[in-house]
């Protein structure tokens, strides 16, 4: 149990209250201080999602009211990575760093793959510290400053500014807390910051964006997010015919109301992601995506849409064949929305259809006569006029004579309109697929792609109303396989075993001593080696990762010689205890360590004789 714990401040990261911690007591060494919080020094200090939370939980008091849940919900960045995942996402994501270890916590909410990254260093508002040191007597790091895309302060609209303390370089199990040395209270502004239109809409996106760390969303599935902003985009008048999306407006208007910050966030505003975010949602989009569409959102209103927007009716029949023609005797009508426009679909009980756009004084759209039409085509037909005395009668045009005539199968004297098929008629379900396999056996090396290229509508039948049948008839995935002919493994190889002997040496000149690792090599080239996954194509980089790297025994004997020569330069007794303590040995190493340090007491007490 810790006699002691720092008070956590307003909007603290709990990765800020450890650092404090580490500090206040005067820990010895970032490993002691992860003895003392969570049982055991190989526990990585993780910025936004701190994992072992409950190892943590159980060392504080009690009555302080910090349990695991609430020390990951409150105090780091967990609700807003989950705030738009499932239920059972961020279920799971809690349990593992509650629990710990959390290594597939980012892979699981999509951010590993996420174009858009967090900040590469810890950023503070220089207003704020002000604040802090005057009222707490030493600063913090905030958790809605830490946020991907959140620039300014959302209390203050300064701009956030870069502190010293990288996220992804450095002693990753240490807290580093913020103080007047990696957060100069005299920043740099950047040039944006005398803008005023584009500080006003960074500071939405931070207040939207800290917003969700206190209060997110109740929405919790994919598709839901989908429905609701797809309809919500419908209704600004971005829609294309009852249900669809004109895309094209769309993007062009959220890129638009954004253009100010586009090159301020990077990977926030690439790719095609408006148009993903109002289709099905089948993956997880980052939070920020989601606080930029609902800004643009928010900024158009919906388009007042009256109840009736064509009157209370009753609505008046243009069917010239009814002995109501001109009276008020429809009472129903079907109301769509194509972008900007209102269409009332008009249906009388006699069979004519009409539509007619809201606002407009153009003549009615006829979409179907009915079947009064029929009836009077094949009276005057057997009364012997001809195609212009039948129309001239009925007042519509031949064309719609002749039609109507040859789809009932009317003897007329005039020529007849060859016989189509209907397009109601029910398609050959037999048909259609004989024609999808016949075209997959005389093309056997198509993928299905170009084979629904060559058979666009029995595809798109089949996609449609036999997708089953279609997945279990239709060629496998052809997987491309990239030629590796673009790399010139050899010049890389040789490059790569250069800057791993140059990372190394330097590692070694650091003090104090910093041991040799691949992890180490990794944070100081600023990428990935994935040395296991190229042993083939990289042998001399992977001879030279052999070199460099320490054994724990070879890293220890350094250890040793450097801390010697710092007791030398302190003009203090070189002591095997002195030795062991300065450069952080167990209480018993391995026989090559213990021979070493006894050489050191021989040798110092033969020099005091």
């Amino acid at each position: 149990m810790l006699a002691y714990f720092p008070e956590i401040y307003p909007d603290e990261l709990l990765y800020s209250a450890l650092a404090r911690y580490h500090r206040h007591v005067c820990s010895r060494s970032p490993k002691h201080t992860l003895y003392d919080l969570f049982g055991e020094t190989g526990v990585r200090a993780t910025v936004g999602l701190q994992s072992h939370v409950a190892a943590l939980s159980q060392r504080i008091p009690a009555d302080r009211g910090l349990s695991p849940e609430r020390l990951t919900r409150d105090f780091t960045l967990y609700r807003y990575y989950t705030a738009f995942e499932p239920k059972s996402v961020g279920q799971s994501v809690l349990a593992s760093l509650v629990d710990g270890p959390a290594d597939a916590v980012h892979v699981r909410l999509g951010i590993a793959a996420s174009a858009i990254s967090a900040p590469a260093y810890l950023r503070y508002c220089p207003i704020c510290l002000g604040e802090m040191l005057s009222r707490y007597g030493e600063g913090y790091w905030r958790r809605s400053h830490q946020l991907p895309g959140v620039l300014v302060c959302p209390d203050h609209g300064a701009a956030l500014a870069d502190s010293a303390v990288s996220q992804g370089a450095g002693n990753q199990h240490e807290f580093i807390a913020a103080d007047q040395k990696n957060c100069s209270p005299v920043a740099v502004l950047p040039s944006w910051a005398s803008s005023p239109r584009q500080v006003t809409l960074l500071q939405e996106i931070a207040k939207r964006s800290a917003a969700l760390l206190d209060h997110p969303p109740v929405r919790s599935r994919f598709r839901d997010w989908g429905a609701y902003y797809r309809s919500a985009v419908i209704d600004r008048g971005f829609g294309k015919g009852k249900e669809n999306v004109a895309q094209n407006l769309l993007r062009e208007a959220i890129l638009s109301l954004l253009e100010p910050v586009i090159d301020l966030i990077p990977g926030g505003l690439g790719g095609d992601w408006p148009t993903a975010m109002v289709r099905k949602h089948r993956k997880a989009f980052h939070p920020l995506r989601h606080v930029l569409f609902q800004i643009f959102l928010d900024k158009r209103s919906p388009q007042r849409r009256t109840a009736l927007p064509f009157g209370k009716g009753p609505w008046p029949c243009f069917n010239r064949l009814a002995d109501h023609y001109g009276q008020n005797v429809i009472h129903e009508i079907a109301v769509r929305h194509d972008q900007d426009r209102v269409i009332g679909r008009f249906s009388c009980a006699c069979g004519f259809v009409y539509s007619r756009e809201m606002g407009s004084r153009s003549s009615p759209r006829i979409l179907d006569f009915g079947p009064l039409l029929d009836d009077q085509i094949r009276q005057k037909v057997a009364e012997g006029l001809g195609l212009r005395a039948v129309a001239k009668y009925l007042a519509i045009d031949p064309g719609t004579v002749r039609l109507h005539a040859s789809r009932r199968g009317l003897n007329v004297p005039w020529k007849p309109l060859a016989v189509q098929h209907s397009r109601t008629s029910v398609p050959d379900r037999d048909a259609i697929r004989a024609r999808w396999l016949d075209m997959q056996q005389n093309y056997a090396d198509l993928s299905r792609r170009r084979l629904a290229l060559l058979l666009p509508k029995e595809h798109s039948w089949l996609y449609r109303h036999d997708r089953e049948w279609l997945e279990q008839h239709s060629p496998t995935a052809l997987h491309k396989k990239w030629s590796d002919q673009r790399v010139d493994w050899e010049t890389l190889d040789r490059s790569m075993a250069a800057q791993l002997r140059k990372a190394a040496r330097e590692i070694t000149r650091e003090v104090p001593p910093q041991r040799v690792t691949q992890a180490a090599l990794e944070r100081k080239l600023g990428r990935p080696l994935r040395m296991s996954e190229r042993q083939v194509k990289l042998p001399k980089s992977i001879g030279v990762l052999g070199e460099v790297m320490e054994t724990t025994d070879a890293f220890r004997l350094r250890r040793i010689v450097w801390a010697t020569a710092e007791l030398h330069r302190q003009a203090l007794p070189v002591r095997s205890w002195r030795v062991r303590r300065l450069a952080g040995l167990p209480l018993i190493a391995s026989p090559s360590v213990e021979t070493a340090l006894a050489a050191l007491e021989i040798m110092a007490g033969s020099s005091e004789v």
